[in-house]
């Protein structure tokens, strides 16, 4: 089969249906038009309402004594100094922590101490004689 074929088998074929009758209302315009009641309308704008302000709604006020506040603020404010100290050691230990990884990295390449002519160690410390004895 070639494409001439194919093409004449398509044009064959049933033709599409007509396009069904659209409804031209929009919901809330058919809503409206059947007639909704006012009460109907009043109530569900209440709701929405009621819904926007338990989302817009905030804690509210607490009561507190000033010295509560002065502590509250105190911690706040103890514990960004906390964590400013904490940052600026951790970047004052990070140069010394690299340098001591380079030089245990470098010791570790070392040929062992017996290579140096060594043999064991003394196992006993400098020996003196006792007091008055010969």
């Amino acid at each position: 089969m070639n494409d001439q074929d194919r093409m004449r088998e398509q044009h064959r074929s049933e033709p599409e249906p007509p396009p069904r009758k659209r409804n031209d209302l929009n919901p809330t315009e058919a809503t409206e038009a059947a007639g909704t009641p006012d009460a109907v309308k009043a109530a569900a704008s209440r709701t929405a309402a009621k819904e926007k302000l338990a989302r817009v709604r905030g804690r509210g006020v607490d009561w507190v004594r000033p010295t509560d506040l002065i502590a509250q603020g105190g911690g706040r404010l103890s514990r960004r100094g906390i964590d400013r100290t904490t940052d600026m050691n951790r970047h004052v230990r990070a140069p010394i922590e690299k340098g001591a990884r380079w030089v245990a990295e470098r010791a570790k390449r070392l040929p062992p101490l017996s290579a140096f002519g060594r043999r064991g160690g003394a196992e006993q410390g400098p020996h003196r004689s006792g007091v008055g004895m010969r």
